[in-house]
């Protein structure tokens, strides 16, 4: 076959794809998408005398350089991406526990934080499928009256409609917290106010606080069902922790407090690995909750991509002097970032997802993307916070370090991660910017998702043309061999 004749193959099959992603995702901005495919196209072309394990491996190339950029930052990462549809799934593993702990691999275990909130939600949904537990009652009605302030539903409270406020800290920021003061705090939480989406924690301490035996439910949902026998409130195995790693304590400070007390919160505590939170995806999408229980999970209680007021005029987020800092983006649902216009900065959520598409993220590293209707999920979990030493790297130029970052540095510039924030100095050792941790991985978030879209396009023009040359085809196990890299 000429290279002329696959470029037909590869544009007809790409532009499937795009429409496939166009409809799924009601794109209405798709020009970064094609000019993506386009680039591929020309480079598959390329390789039309290519090995089919040569062309994925040329595929992979650019993304595991960019999760080696993130690597060099953190102690330990690992990431893990899958395509139901072409079968492609691949996990890599770099790095320590700590910054002298033992080496990471498929069996390492990261505190996911609000990720957490993920498993939350799935437990409440399924609870709620099987009778057990109803959204559309009213808080106060649970646990015997234990939230009496809290006359709202439910469902409206999971999705931050409410900003619940406890009369003192959960944490210990203000001295030891007894249970009983712990218990008091949370019992009087009230509404301070309404319509707020303001993103918290304490909305899902309480969920899962009023569900009946939601340990026991966790354990045989997620452990038994689904198989996911590294996913725990509890601490076992090869673990990444805070910064006193060597405790193994998990790094919410809410979550010390109340696993203090032998409660598993909602809101934070949970271990689990890359390929454990592929399983969760796996499980949704082999029909562990109903579609009707999914919709319920993405679909906020205000549909609009930010606050109106009466009048239709957007509402403004303000500061402590009534200034005005910005719309009140809902971009939340039930504990999940959802599609919106303004894209991953508000979302979490790469671009080319479908409208159904979810995300989680935590504060100790760790982000969550799935997407049932296109076939996709990708995650990446880190331990930015675990290392109590600053992590620096010198860039003199290294080109994935560059482009990961998303600067353009001069010879010498120097990039630290110290826990959760990125700070960038020159040559002669001043602060140039700083920026959040995870600013810096949004681009090994595009590129998980955009990897498995090239594998797809790949795999699908190879099948066309070994199927038009009649030959022995080796595709189906080169893309659909799971693949663990160290690196």
């Amino acid at each position: 076959m000429t290279a002329e004749e696959y470029q037909g193959i590869i544009n007809e099959e790409m532009f499937k794809l795009i429409n496939e992603l166009v409809e799924n995702g009601k794109l209405k901005e798709y020009r970064p998408l094609y000019e993506m495919f386009v680039k591929e196209k020309d480079e598959l072309t390329e390789m039309v005398d290519k090995t089919p394990e040569e062309v994925y491996s040329k595929i992979i190339e650019e993304y595991l350089m960019k999760v080696r950029g993130i690597a060099k930052l953190v102690p330990g990462l690992t990431t893990g991406i899958k395509d139901s549809k072409s079968g492609a799934e691949i996990y890599t593993y770099s790095g320590r526990t700590s910054a002298s702990g033992e080496m990471v691999d498929e069996n390492t275990r990261f505190d996911i934080a609000s990720t957490t909130k993920l498993f939350t939600t799935t437990l409440a949904l399924k609870l709620a499928e099987e009778g057990k537990f109803s959204l559309d009652r009213s808080v106060s009605s649970y646990k015997n009256g234990k939230y009496k302030y809290l006359n709202i539903l439910v469902e409206e409270m999971a999705k931050y409609y409410y900003e619940l406020r406890t009369p003192g800290r959960l944490d210990e920021r203000d001295g030891e917290l007894s249970k009983e003061e712990l218990d008091n705090r949370l019992s009087g939480t009230k509404v301070a106010k309404e319509k707020t989406f303001v993103y918290s924690d304490i909305p899902f301490i309480i969920l899962k606080d009023i569900m009946p035996d939601s340990d026991e439910y966790f354990k045989k949902y997620f452990n038994e069902e689904m198989n996911m026998l590294n996913t725990s409130y509890e601490r076992f195995g090869s673990l990444t922790g805070g910064k006193d790693g060597e405790l193994k304590e998990v790094h919410d400070p809410k979550a010390r407090v109340m696993e203090r007390y032998g409660i598993n919160p909602g809101h934070a505590g949970v271990f689990s690995t890359s390929k454990d939170l592929v399983k969760l995806n796996d499980a949704l999408k082999n029909g562990f909750l109903s579609k009707e229980s999914l919709q319920k999970m993405i679909t906020p209680v205000v549909k609009t991509p930010m606050l109106l007021d009466e009048n239709g005029i957007p509402v403004m987020k303000r500061d402590k002097n009534g200034n005005a800092t910005g719309q009140i983006n809902i971009s939340r649902a039930m504990g999940v970032y959802i599609k919106h216009p303004e894209g991953i900065r508000v979302n979490e959520l790469p671009a080319p997802v479908s409208d159904e598409a979810f995300a989680m993220t935590g504060f100790t590293g760790s982000h969550m993307v799935v997407d049932l209707k296109n076939g996709l999920t990708t995650n990446i979990l880190a331990n930015p916070i675990s290392d109590n030493n600053q992590r620096e790297v010198i860039i003199d130029n290294n080109k994935f370090i560059i482009r990961d970052c998303g600067k353009v540095f001069e010879n010498g510039t120097k990039f630290k991660v110290v826990n959760r924030t990125s700070e960038v100095y020159d040559k002669d050792g001043n602060l140039i910017t700083k920026a959040p941790y995870t600013r810096i991985t949004n681009t090994l978030k595009e590129e998980q998702i955009n990897v498995l879209l090239k594998l797809r396009l790949a795999k699908n023009s190879l099948l066309r043309k070994v199927e038009l040359e009649s030959q022995k085809s080796e595709v189906h196990d080169v893309f659909e061999t799971s693949r663990s890299i160290k690196m």
